[in-house]
Parts: structure tokens; sequence; C-alpha cells
């Protein structure tokens, strides 16, 4: 036992001392996986949609981009000024035609310090100049803004105190629900807007106080689907377009799963009249190896090997933690005394809630148990041989997960439509030996082992789900030796069960005997 923990921690120093290795170089990043999903009605007519696509700059880059929409519907991409357009064309769009575009976004986030001595400078270059302007919906000469720059004491001083000062402003106004195009001044007066109404404000504002500052467009990319998009401001300071977001408070400043769609104060969607169009946003998130994590390690590099097979970051967790997850079970069965359905069968199905989430997965699990079990109840009347009897168990598990997803997606329960990424062997496993001891000993006992092995699960997800642990693992794989070491430990493990000690506790811990007492002399 003690050498392998000496082997693991040595090959980990040879790492760190000789080929440098830092644990922050595995750390990985999250990738946002976007698709835009539209419907519209084209009267069997000539349509047009038209709407902003990423590109890749500083702060996002475009991993990957693709039409999913079908013929006859003809795309067409290209650069208008700062922004990337893409087309779709039909010349006989029937009632319930649909486009898809998806893509792949590695955001950054980024945070910007304003030296608070920089004053506003005298003159501009004319690629930021034109940002000092007033636009339809962006009054910057109207009487109201310049009163209210004064009111707020933005008209004067360094360009920090004057940002913080209007940021302070349109940050502070009510926020109410996207109804359409509010303007700069019509947010002012109401003293409530949306985040375009908050965004414009800030703009017209900024630029009478003498920073150019501009509109950006986009949406935050959170998981699930939406149609609510989103408006943020820039300005120009010290030669840098800088972040600033009113709505959700974000002052020179802008998380990563922020996805810039376009520049300017522009309508994210142009289409056909009369169309009856709509439109959502769909985002998942996978973790993903940074480019520093692909090419820092050269001894073993797992993040690497699995980036050139094409392979899941999921898929690399389950392989790392399963031995993690088995030490978990051990230290339940062996030490605690817990029941379980087999011995590893908890950490197998661990391994599988990663997607549904703890809960989710615990309610699939025992839809699947409880229905599978009862089909195997059904057949059992029939008297067939235990490998036919399995077979019809396996079908019945399939049918089961099928159905489930099935409901998941109507109902909207869309982790629980994951359920299909269970092991189908696993569960049909677990289903057999709970109907086994359900005929055997009793519900009692059946019961008691589906609880200790949601239980087991539970716990061996919480160990399993550690990223910390995670990264570990992927860094520096030789730490699975320590876990070996343990099971050897455990496996010598001769003292009596935790859950043991009710059951024998007369003889572990023997009730005292009463004195005696002599009688008188």
């Amino acid at each position: 036992m003690i050498g392998l923990v000496a082997v693991a921690f040595t090959i980990a120093g040879i790492k760190l001392v000789v080929f440098d290795y830092s644990l922050a170089d595995v750390m990985p990043r999250t990738q946002y996986d976007v698709t835009l999903r539209a419907s519209y009605d084209g009267h069997d007519g000539e349509t047009r949609v038209r709407t902003f696509l990423p590109v890749s700059d500083a702060r996002q880059q475009v991993v990957r981009e693709e039409n999913l929409t079908a013929q006859p519907t003809t795309f067409s991409a290209e650069t208008v000024g700062l922004n990337r357009v893409g087309t779709w064309d039909t010349n006989a769009a029937a009632d319930g035609s649909t486009l898809m575009w998806r893509f792949s976004i590695l955001g950054t986030a980024l945070r910007y310090e304003v030296d608070p001595g920089l004053m506003v400078p005298d003159s501009y270059p004319s690629s930021a100049a034109q940002y000092l302007k007033a636009e339809e919906d962006i009054q910057v000469d109207d009487a109201d803004i310049g009163l209210t720059l004064t009111r707020i004491h933005a008209d004067a001083g360094p360009i920090l105190e004057r940002l913080t000062a209007i940021f302070g402003l349109t940050s502070g106004m009510r926020q109410r629900p996207f109804k359409g195009t509010t303007d700069a001044l019509t947010a002012l007066r109401l003293g409530e807007a949306s985040c375009n109404g908050k965004s414009r404000l800030f703009v017209a504002l900024t630029r009478r106080a003498g920073i150019p500052a501009r509109l950006v467009g986009g949406f935050v990319m959170t998981p699930g689907s939406k149609k609510t998009t989103h408006q943020w401001a820039e300005a120009w300071i010290a030669g840098h377009w800088i972040p600033f977001d009113s709505t959700n408070k974000h002052f020179a400043s802008i998380p990563e799963h922020y996805v810039t769609l376009y520049t300017g104060d522009e309508t994210l969607f142009r289409h056909t009249s009369d169309i009856n169009f709509d439109y959502r946003f769909e985002t998942d998130t996978i973790l993903v190896p940074s480019p520093k994590a692909k090419t820092s390690f050269k001894l073993f590099n797992v993040w690497a090997l699995f980036d050139r097979l094409g392979l899941t970051f999921m898929l690399l967790r389950t392989l790392l933690m399963l031995p993690v997850g088995a030490l978990v079970v051990v230290i339940f069965r062996n030490v605690i005394g817990m029941p379980t359905f087999g011995t590893f069968l908890p950490a197998l199905i661990a391994a599988a809630t990663s997607e549904t989430g703890l809960m989710w997965g615990i309610l699939g699990i025992l839809i699947v148990v409880v229905i599978a079990a009862s089909v195997r109840r059904m057949f059992h009347r029939l008297q067939l041989l235990h490998s036919p009897s399995l077979a019809i168990l396996l079908a019945a598990v399939a049918v089961t997960l099928l159905a489930t997803s099935l409901t998941a997606e109507v109902i909207g329960a869309k982790k629980l439509a994951y359920i299909t990424l269970f092991p189908v062997a696993v569960l049909a496993i677990s289903a057999e030996r709970f109907f086994l001891l359900l005929t055997e000993k009793g519900a009692p006992t059946a019961f008691k082992s589906l609880g200790g092995t949601l239980l087991v699960m539970s716990a061996c997800y919480a160990v399993m789900n550690s990223l910390a642990l995670q990264i570990l693992l992927i860094g520096f794989p030789e730490f699975l030796l320590c876990f070996v070491a343990l099971d050897i430990y455990l496996g010598r493990w001769i003292g009596v069960r935790l859950l043991e000690y009710r059951r024998f506790r007369s003889i572990l811990m023997p009730v005292p005997s009463a004195p005696t007492t002599s009688g008188a002399p």
C-alpha cells in the first residue's frame, strides 16, 4: 500500500518539478453549443429571413457552425460593416417552414480597470468619433440628456467618474419586460426600461459626456431554451471598447456566457412581412480541454489523447472517476454495512446520472426498476429459463427508458429525458436483483436494498461529480494508485460494520452487572 502511494507521489513530483506541470493548465473550458430554431408560414410564396451570426474576436471564439436548414431553402453569409449577416431565401415556402443554425462558442470573461486619472481627450480617431453623434433612438443633443448629465455630475471630471455616475443612473432604473424599442429619452422620462432602453440611455449620456459609445446585441447563453435576447453598451476608453451592462450590473466587465451577435443599434431579425415568424435559442454546455491543456503535458496527457480520438470529456471523466466511485461503494458495503444491488452497480448508475442530475436520476431509476420488476413478475409465471427471462427484462428496460424520455420531453423535464443514457444492462441487473429479493426475502428486504442502493449511488454521485477531483485525476491520473492502496487496506478490513453495532450491541457492549451488597455482620 505504501509503495503504491509512494509511486503516485513520485510520478506527480517528477511532472511538477522536471516537466513543469501546472494543475491550472488542465482546467477545462465551458463550450456553449447554441441552436437557433425558427419557424414561419411562407404561404407558398417567396420568403427571406436575415439575422446576425457570431464572429470570432478577442473575447469569443466560434469553434464550429453549420446550417441545418433543409432544401429548398438556400443560405448565404456576408460581412456588412462590423457584422456578419446570414440570409435564408426560399422561392415557395410552405406554411410551417423551419430554419436551423447551430454554432459553438468558447467565451472569455473580461474585466477592465479604468485609470482613475484618465481624462476625456480633445479628439478621437474617425473610427471612434462617429460614435459621438446622435441617432434616431439615441438623442444625444436633447436638452433633457444634457440636464440629466449635469444633475448627476457626469459633465465634468475624469472618465471613470463620469461613467460611474452614468452607470449608477441607468443600472438603478426599474426593470421592465421587453415590449418593443425604447429610445433613450423614453427610458429617461419613464425611469424604467428593458435592456435596450437602458443601454440606449447609457450610450446617449456617455456620448454627451464626450466619450464614444455604441450598442452591442446578443444573448446570455444559459442552458435551456429561450427567446429573450440582450443588449448592452461599449465605451471607447484609451483605445479599447469596454463593455457596460446596466441591466445585469456589469461595470467595465462581461461574463464568458455572453455572446455578441451584432454591433450597433440593430434589429436581430429582418424577414418577409406577414409570415408569422417565431424563433428560439437552445443552449447546451459541455466541458472541453483548453488549448493549453492539450499541449502542456508531455509525459502522459489524457486530455490530448481523448481529443485526438474525438471522445468527450464526459467519457474521460467517467473512466477516471469509476475507481473513485467503486471505493465509495466499498466503504459503504464493507465498513458501514449498507446493502446494495450488486457490488459496483451504484457507482455505474452514479456515472450515468451526471447528465440527468441526482434527483431526476433517482426518479428515473425508481421508474425503470419498478416497471421492469413488474414485467419480470408477469413472465415469472410462465416458468421460463433464466437467460430468456433476462432477455425479456432487457427489452422491458429499453422500452421503459424510451417511454420515460418521451414523457419527459412532453412535460418539459429535459433532464429526465437524458435517462436513455443510462446503461441498459446495469438497470436490467438492478431490476432482476430487486425482483429476486422481493420473491425470496420479501418486500422489506427488497426495498431496504433498493434504498441502500440509491443512498450509496447518491454518495458516489457527490464524490464522482467533484470538479476539483476530476481535474486532479485528469492532470495526474497516477493518483488512482492511491485509491487502489485504499482498496487494499479496506480489503483487509476485519472489524464490525457500523450498522452491525446495533445488531450485536449486547455482545460488543455488555450491560455491567449490578453491584452486590453484603448483609450486616
